[in-house]
C-alpha cells in the first residue's frame, strides 16, 4: 500500500489483531465490534486497524516502524479514496472464511 509517501507492507492477521487490541485496550471480542463499527465509528477505527497493519507489515518485511497512530492518521488524510478501498478490499479477503451450511441427507 503506498501511504505516508512510501510503499509499505501490510499485514493482517493475529499479530496484527494484537496490536491493535494493545493499542486501543480491549479484547479480540471487541475488536469484532469495533470492526462493525468502520462506517459509522469515530475514524479512530479504521486509523488503528491501518497503522497495526502497517506495523506488523513492518514486522514482516524486517523495516523499523516508528510512526504513532496520529502520523498514520494524517497519512489517511492524503490517500486517494481508491488506495483507502483497496486496504478494505485486503482487509474484506483476509477474514475468515464462512464454512457452507452442510445439507443433511435425507434417508428413503
Amino acid at each position: 500500500m503506498k501511504i505516508g509517501g512510501e510503499e509499505r507492507l501490510i499485514k493482517i492477521g493475529l499479530n496484527q489483531s494484537i496490536l491493535y487490541c494493545d493499542l486501543r485496550k480491549i479484547s479480540i471480542t471487541e475488536m469484532n465490534a469495533d470492526l462493525a463499527k468502520l462506517s459509522n465509528g469515530t475514524g479512530a477505527e479504521l486509523r488503528d486497524l491501518i497503522w497495526s497493519a502497517l506495523k506488523d507489515g513492518a514486522r514482516v518485511s524486517g523495516t523499523e516502524f516508528k510512526y504513532t497512530e496520529y502520523d498514520v492518521g494524517d497519512w489517511i488524510e492524503e490517500l486517494d479514496p481508491s488506495e483507502l478501498g483497496e486496504f478494505m478490499k485486503a482487509l474484506i479477503n483476509s477474514m475468515p472464511k464462512s464454512k457452507g451450511k452442510s445439507k443433511s441427507k435425507k434417508k428413503a
